[in-house]
Order: structure tokens, then sequence, then C-alpha cells
């Protein structure tokens, strides 16, 4: 199932590669966070990646990687900064067309989940408790910082326009995204289970969580 789901998230593996001519150096790395992110979404988690699989997944010789990649831990850290960015992408697609903050969070939330369920590999990486991210960069600088801020700006917007319940927006979007990533792994860890929609759950976590009423019935 894990590997079925991989292949789903991700091109095909590559048989063969030229050597890359002057200027396509960027393409090769792109290349290789891909192969890893394939990679790393069949197996779950980084611990058993080695550089010699991904090499052999793009199809150069391994010693190629450290044109790009110090080492392993540097390498997964740029896939899950790679899948952040693209969950930021899509927060920000689906909330651009919000009419009031009210709209945005909705939007906000709906498009988190989206992404979870239809990448749960990728989804799971992000998570995933046996990724050895550097502990010593500032919070600003760590993935998935920027989607967790933009949940919070989210949050705050609806505390400003008087339509969420008076309260600290951190400690809001904390509770939200707790209430979230459970919508996200619950779903994709049991799916057989008689689960109500998606946006029946995205409604109950924003009432319960931000006060928010209730758009689905």
């Amino acid at each position: 199932m894990a590997q079925a789901s991989a292949r789903a998230e991700g091109p095909p593996a590559r048989g063969g590669r030229s050597r890359n001519r002057r200027g396509e150096g960027a393409r090769l790395r792109a290349d290789l966070i891909e192969a890893a992110a394939r990679l790393l979404a069949s197996s779950g988690d980084a611990e058993g990646l080695t550089l010699r699989a991904v090499a052999r997944e793009v199809g150069i010789a391994a010693p190629s990687i450290y044109r790009h990649f110090s080492d392993k831990n540097e390498l997964v850290e740029a896939v899950v900064a790679d899948r952040f960015e693209r969950l930021d992408a899509a927060l920000v697609q689906a909330m651009a067309a919000a009419g009031d903050p009210a709209e945005a969070l909705w939007a906000c939330c709906g498009a988190y989940c989206r992404f979870g369920l239809e990448y749960p590999g990728h989804y799971q990486v992000l998570f995933s408790a046996s990724l050895r991210l550097d502990p010593s960069a500032r919070p600003n600088e760590r993935p998935g910082q920027r989607v967790f801020g933009r949940l919070v700006a989210a949050v705050q917007a609806c505390v400003d326009a008087g339509v969420a319940r008076p309260g600290d927006p951190f400690a809001i979007a904390v509770n939200l995204w707790v209430a979230l990533h459970g919508i996200v792994s619950l779903r994709t860890s049991r799916p057989n289970h008689a689960w109500p929609p998606v946006d029946t759950l995205v409604d109950a976590a924003l009432s319960g969580q931000v006060g928010l009423a209730a758009r689905t019935r």
C-alpha cells in the first residue's frame, strides 16, 4: 500500500541519465529531491534511506550527489522543506478567493487536509519523528514554520474581526493544527473506518477550537 501511494505522489524513476550540461546543476538537485521524496514516501521515514538508493533512482553515480548535498540529512531536510513549501502554496491558493476572515481560515484548513490526504506518504515524511533535522535552526527557519504562521495569521484575522472567540491566536492555532493533523493521520491510517466527510470534521475543529459557526450540515 505504501509503495503504491509513493508512486502516485511523484513521477516514475528514471532509468539512466546523461551528464548535465553547464547550468543544469539545479535540475539535478531538483531531481535528487524528487527521487528522495519518492523513496521517503514509500518507507515512511528517513532511517532506511541511502544516498546510493537515491542515486540509483535518478540514474547517476552516488558521488555526484555530494555536489549538491553534503550528506543524507541535508538531502532529507531539502525534501521536507520542499514539501512544506508545496503545502504552503496550496494554502495560499485556497485562501486567495476567500471573501472574509472566517472563509479564509476555513479554506486554509480544508486545503491542509486535502493536501495530507492526497499525498499521504509525503505528509507522513513532514512529521516523521525519525527525521534528523537541525535542532540549532532558529524557529523561523525550521521547515513548516511558514505553514504554521499562515494558520496563526488566519486565526488572528478571525479574532480581530470578532468572528472567533477571544483568545491567544497562537494557542488557538496550536490546538487547531493538532485537530487537523488528527483528521489527516487517522483517516490515512484507518481508511476503512466510517469517517464523516472531511468538511464535517473541519467544521467541528473550527467550531470547537476557534468558535466559528459550522458551514456544513
